[in-house]
């Protein structure tokens, strides 16, 4: 029984004397002052720390905390104290974080901000804005942010201000770019059909008509069959083909080929209570 006690013991003395060594130990990281590039290092050590699948968790909101007290100039951490907030609608406080991020590298923020403008906020002049300015940024290439055509997403924007020819223009310039490296069946069906409503909504049906049937040519979906029977039914052609369809569409819209997107609606997002207005007309 005493030997048990004295080995009890030394397993006691061995474990604190290795706490206090451990103690005495300190991380680089606990020093109170470092220098400027150290505190760079650092920051962008705490950065890698965030999990991208878990935006918003305390945890990882302590870690940006921390990185941008090391480095206040950090574009990276900014802009990843936006996302949750876009995510969670707290708008007024993602455009400042996207602000902070586009003031220290606009290069590699100013799109994606755009892309916030276009898709979230629907507020088209600033949408343009950045893109703009990040055009001039980086003359002679075409930028991608959030992996979409920065000219694609200057077509929808002037699309929704209504100014159709300068719509246009841009997705020809979309399309010119994709086909040097690809052919039209890797364009995602949303630039046929916001292409061809540029000529529907300028009574253009002939040439909305040319535009639809390309993208159902390389993608059909929900969205552009409805689209080509809107436009025979302006043009007041061949109404057999326009009911069927319609009948197509809504087949393809409940397996859930249509365009869609989490957060906020498409633009031009169609809904089988489109395709039964339509119907109706018939």
């Amino acid at each position: 029984m005493e030997k048990f006690k004295m080995f009890y013991l030394n397993i006691i003395w061995s474990w604190l004397l290795l706490s206090v060594s451990s103690c005495n130990q300190s991380s680089s990281l606990y020093k109170k002052e470092f220098t400027e590039s150290e505190a760079k290092v650092y920051s962008r050590q705490l950065f890698q720390g965030i999990g991208y699948y878990y935006q918003g968790t305390p945890e990882e909101h302590f870690l940006l905390h921390e990185a941008k007290l090391l480095d206040s100039t950090f574009s990276d951490v900014y802009r990843e104290m936006g996302v949750p907030r876009v995510k969670r609608g707290i708008n007024t406080e993602a455009m400042k974080q996207y602000a902070k991020a586009v003031e220290y590298d606009a290069e590699s923020w100013q799109g994606y901000r755009g892309y916030l403008y276009l898709y979230f906020y629907r507020d088209y002049d600033n949408a343009i804005k950045d893109f703009d300015e990040l055009d001039a940024l980086t003359p002679n290439f075409v930028d991608y942010p959030q992996s979409e055509n920065i000219d694609f997403m200057r077509g929808i924007a002037y699309l929704m201000k209504n100014e159709y020819s300068k719509s246009q223009e841009y997705f020809k310039k979309f399309f010119a770019h994709e086909l040097k490296s690809g052919d039209l069946n890797y364009i995602e069906s949303r630039a046929f059909m916001y292409y061809g409503i540029t000529y529907f909504e300028i009574g253009d049906f002939e040439k909305a008509l040319e535009k639809f049937n390309l993208g159902i040519k390389h993608n059909k979906n929900a969205d552009l069959l409805y689209w080509k029977a809107k436009t025979l039914i302006k043009l007041k052609t061949n109404s057999s083909l326009a009911i069927t369809l319609l009948e197509e569409s809504e087949k393809l819209l409940a397996q859930g080929y249509n365009s869609r997107r989490p957060y906020v609606e498409e633009f031009y997002q169609t809904y089988i209570e489109d395709i039964e207005a339509l119907k109706s007309l018939k």
